[in-house]
């Protein structure tokens, strides 16, 4: 896992600064900050949505006529909670992932003014599920035969489809956003023996998140 986020580290820093050394009038760097709420679509699990934070580096630029592009990186914690049993009584465990994204993005700017329609693809590299230890053992409601600690291992690589508004200034700008996770993130769960004797029937969850950004830019 350390690998993949370091090379997608690697790829970006080196594409940004060898954009940045060549760009004229019309690119600029972006450092962006703000907040996230966290949803996972599925029929296995009861899941009630997390807020968290996100922030990034990208480079914007004028693509043609009323149309820019933006590529850049992200980094989120996600945060999200499953419905459990104890054993005594029912418990909403939080669950996090940490995650880098790339993003490829076309924006139109409405009418050439200062608001854009942005939308594209995003590349998603996320770690584990993490809990506290003392619910690891805890049932999970819905799927009753497992537990929390049986879903950590989902699928550390991830397609998502980004779809937002953003509008402000030539430095800073606003947007909102809301991505839709296109691969099963519980796919790799599909592949543990264990998992699917106790599982009923296959996995299947898709993320779907809604971010908030500051965007600097420079």
């Amino acid at each position: 896992m350390k690998r993949y986020f370091l090379a997608l580290v690697f790829l970006v820093f080196t594409s940004t600064i060898s954009a940045q050394y060549g760009k004229g009038d019309y690119n600029h760097i972006g450092i962006s900050l703000g907040i996230n709420q966290t949803d996972l679509y599925t029929d296995n699990f009861t899941i009630k949505p997390g807020t968290s934070w996100t922030g990034g580096l990208s480079m914007r630029g004028n693509f043609y006529n009323n149309f820019s592009m933006i590529y850049g990186m992200n980094f989120s914690e996600n945060k999200f909670a499953i419905e459990t049993f104890s054993g005594i009584s029912q418990k909403d465990v939080d669950l996090k992932m940490m995650a880098v994204q790339i993003h490829l993005l076309l924006c139109y700017k409405i009418g050439g003014g200062p608001v854009s329609l942005d939308f594209g693809p995003v590349l998603q590299v996320n770690s584990k599920l993490k809990f506290n230890d003392s619910d690891e053992n805890n049932f999970i409601v819905g799927n009753e035969l497992l537990r929390v600690k049986d879903i950590e291992d989902i699928t550390p690589i991830n397609f998502n489809v980004y779809a937002g508004i953003s509008g402000g200034v030539e430095n800073i700008r606003l947007s909102l956003s809301y991505q839709y996770g296109v691969t099963n993130i519980l796919n790799n769960l599909n592949k543990q023996e264990e998992v699917v004797l106790l599982a009923d029937g296959k996995l299947k969850g898709n993320l779907g998140v809604i971010a908030g950004n500051i965007i600097f830019y420079f």
